[in-house]
């Protein structure tokens, strides 16, 4: 049995993203077996002391929940360092592969064990697709758009950025990927907040491919393991 240690940038568990990639993990004929390990960045902190850790600027500004669903954002330079002890954690018990829940960009973290970074993950992949046309981003906060679109054009490529929130997917989130509609040649859906229903839905309004980050991290992670 494999192990795989996951670190949210909110409180764990995180049973809504890890469900869906364990579903796609176990639907490996080679995979039927693996067990996670979650450890949360905010894990242990009262609201207070989350409040400390809300963004400093749109750049660093990341959307996450705590364990009862509660959204929030913190800055990112903030919780590296939780991010960080969360990691030594998860490799101290054992975790075969580490990955984190966030596919905003950090800066390198310390693993003997191998630790995907999703945003990486994520470059990588759109690296290697060339579009005629312009991306469809979509994030989970408008606060995100500019530091995205900034990043994304980075990449070379010509980037529509949406903002709304994942949690849950309201009419403020069909809004927002409706106007997508007509004006890209691919989505990427940049959070894993972001689910396998969310991604459907867009997939309905555009009627162009759709990459979800959560599902590309499955798939890297059957690759690693199988």
């Amino acid at each position: 049995m494999k192990t795989i240690g996951v670190v949210t940038i909110g409180q764990s568990p995180r049973n809504d993203v890890v469900a869906e990639i364990e579903k796609i993990i176990k639907n490996s004929p080679t995979l039927q077996t693996v067990t996670f390990l979650q450890k949360g960045a905010l894990d242990g902190l009262t609201i207070d002391e989350i409040a400390d850790l809300r963004p400093t600027t749109d750049k660093n500004h990341l959307v996450t929940v705590l364990r009862d669903g509660t959204e929030v954002a913190v800055d990112k330079q903030a919780v590296c360092p939780r991010v960080q002890r969360a990691v030594f954690e998860l490799e101290s018990e054992g975790a075969d592969i580490i990955t984190l829940l966030c596919s905003g960009g950090f800066p390198p973290f310390c693993s003997d064990a191998p630790l995907i970074v999703p945003a990486k993950l994520l470059a990588g992949v759109l690296s290697a697709i060339s579009i005629t046309g312009k991306l469809g981003v979509v994030v989970p906060s408008e606060k995100q758009v500019g530091a995205t679109e900034a990043a994304y054009k980075s990449r070379g490529f010509h980037p529509i950025v949406v903002g709304a929130s994942p949690y849950p997917h309201g009419e403020a989130f069909l809004d927002a990927v409706d106007r997508l509609k007509g004006q890209v040649a691919l989505v990427v859906m940049d959070c894993f907040g972001f689910n396998l229903s969310a991604k459907r839905q867009v997939s309905q309004i555009t009627g162009v491919p759709v990459i979800l980050v959560r599902s590309v991290l499955a798939r890297a992670l059957i690759e690693c393991l199988d």
